[in-house]
């Protein structure tokens, strides 16, 4: 069942409270599931329903995943006026363990890797998201205009943070530019103009984590952020400037990093030696 209409009056809904496009098409999407699920007109949809869809959801997905589709739903109900139809995410228990998150062994040897295969572009983007802690859409931002000051802005829907690229990957990616006669992105893809596929990242990155021996669940653009902020935070013990650095609104989110994994947690008691 399609209802066209309906989904263009989310969708300039969103757009009109200056949502990403990414955040709109993903919820989009979940409403298409939610409506095709009860198949019924929309005012005749019940607290009941939504209830049952709950459950629905809670049997087939993972708790974060339940809580992600029940909040586009939840979205939605505000948009048609239904508020009173709203119903609550499920409590999830709070991690306690960071788990895989690199290693220092495993990055080296993920860089070790992309050298073997001359693979000159994947190593450099490797160490420009592992040496900024930056988001793989936000390599948009490093062009051949930053490597002289080694900073640029990353802008969000309300707000602007400073990225800041260290200097001898700076002298390095120069060199690299120079040599493949890059201006502009720096990373980029069949068009001088645009950022290189995601997909192809991605891909690259798995066959990259089959050849150096790392295990591939860990070795995903996001991780190298994270690979990021426990280095700074091992390093200089400094949350605040972390969060900062990271973009985070709250020092609440930057906190995940202070945990440690369940290998560190092991290697620590094994060591008290009691």
């Amino acid at each position: 069942m399609v209802f066209n209409e309906e989904f263009a009056a989310y969708r300039e809904w969103l757009n009109r409270r200056e949502k990403s496009k990414i955040t709109i098409e993903k919820n989009i999407r979940d409403i298409v599931k939610f409506r095709r699920f009860h198949g019924k007109p929309l005012e005749t949809i019940t607290k009941q329903d939504i209830l049952v869809y709950k459950e629905h959801l809670i049997g087939t997905y993972k708790p974060a995943s339940v809580n992600s589709y029940l909040i586009s739903v939840n979205n939605f109900l505000k948009f048609t006026d239904r508020d009173s139809l709203r119903v609550k995410t499920v409590k999830t228990q709070r991690r306690n363990s960071l788990d895989n998150v690199l290693t220092e062994k495993e990055y080296v040897a993920l860089l070790e890797c992309a050298k073997s295969w001359k693979n000159k572009r994947l190593y450099y983007l490797i160490r420009t998201l592992a040496s900024s802690g930056i988001r793989v859409g936000e390599l948009q931002y490093i062009t051949t205009n930053i490597l002289e000051t080694g900073k640029t802005y990353a802008y969000g829907k309300t707000k602007m943070r400073e990225i800041i690229i260290p200097m001898s990957l700076r002298l390095e990616l120069r060199e690299y530019c120079e040599e493949r006669h890059i201006t502009g992105i720096i990373f980029h893809g069949k068009q001088a103009d645009a950022l290189i596929d995601k997909a192809y990242i991605w891909r690259e990155l798995k066959q990259l984590a089959k050849t150096a021996g790392v295990p591939e669940e860990k070795v995903h653009a996001h991780n190298f952020r994270h690979f990021f902020a426990k280095q700074f935070l091992s390093e200089y013990h400094d949350i605040v400037d972390l969060a900062d650095i990271l973009g985070h609104n709250s020092i609440e989110t930057t906190r995940i990093y202070t945990r440690t994994s369940r290998q560190e947690k092991q290697a620590r008691i094994d060591a008290l030696n009691l």
